[in-house]
């Protein structure tokens, strides 16, 4: 019996499935892929001043901005307009004070009213020594107006030859004349004045006070050593020292010149500044 052959299917050996198969996209991963460049941005210029303005500002900026520089004109034509130039100062409250002078020390004059501080000129007319005090009104067109107030003298000071006046706040000042109605301080030595412009208020209240309860009395000096002090009728010189305590000195005085006169005593000096009276 003939054997069959039999014929055996070999069967197809089939390699194992690969991991890289079986997950997509797991084989690009073993490829080197080209690297990408990236390209730099292009550097945007800065916006202008004009370009940041126009994008903050609305229409309210502009209108702003269009009033402040009108403003700036109408103020530039103001202070250049001759109209409004002062071409002369007005002044008040003079009498013996020379109005030139203080037109002067003002320094209004050919001056722009809009550029006039008041205050600032004012101050500069008190350093006058005869000021008191002193305001200063500016108005439209080219009008300034300077009123003073002049100090009162008290008393004539006469030192080194030159008169000066004296007011009950002890400023020393410039006399245009001597006033014969007021009493005189001669001053021996210089000595009665602090300094050039200033004398001791007591000082020159006293001397105000012993004119007026001795009215027949005009003249009073001055010395260092000796103080206040004055002649009397009858030659005697009395000393009255500094301007304290004037009225007990006063009433002093009149005690011992009436026990003076009464005793028919050859006087030469008075000493009325300690408590005790000296009489010599």
């Amino acid at each position: 019996m003939a054997r069959r052959r039999t014929t055996r299917k070999r069967k197809k050996r089939f390699q194992a499935t690969s991991i890289s198969a079986l997950l997509p996209g797991t084989l690009s991963k073993g490829r080197k892929q080209p690297k990408r460049t990236r390209r730099s941005p292009r550097k945007r210029a800065k916006p202008g001043l004009w370009s940041k303005l126009s994008a903050r500002w609305g229409f309210s900026h502009y209108f702003a901005m269009l009033l402040a520089l009108s403003a700036a004109m109408a103020l530039f034509l103001l202070v250049t307009d001759p109209r409004f130039v002062v071409a002369s100062a007005e002044v008040q409250g003079a009498q013996y004070l020379d109005a030139e002078e203080v037109v002067k020390r003002a320094s209004v004059e050919r001056a722009n009213v809009f550029l006039i501080n008041p205050d600032e000129t004012a101050e500069r007319i008190r350093l006058i020594s005869q000021v008191k005090d002193a305001r200063v009104r500016v108005g439209l067109p080219n009008l300034v107006r300077i009123t003073v107030t002049e100090r009162q003298p008290v008393l004539n000071y006469v030192r080194e030859g030159e008169t000066f006046w004296v007011d009950e706040e002890g400023h020393i000042f410039l006399a245009p004349e001597f006033r014969i109605d007021l009493p005189v301080l001669l001053d021996d030595d210089s000595s009665a004045a602090l300094d050039d412009r200033h004398m001791d208020p007591a000082l020159a209240q006293a001397i105000t006070a012993l004119s007026q309860h001795m009215p027949d009395l005009n003249e009073f000096r001055y010395r260092r050593d000796l103080g206040l002090y004055f002649l009397t009728p009858e030659g005697w010189r009395v000393l009255m020292g500094d301007g304290g305590n004037m009225e007990e000195k006063l009433a002093k005085w009149r005690t011992i010149r009436q026990q003076l006169l009464n005793q028919r005593r050859q006087v030469e000096t008075v000493d009325l500044r300690y408590d005790n009276v000296y009489v010599r």
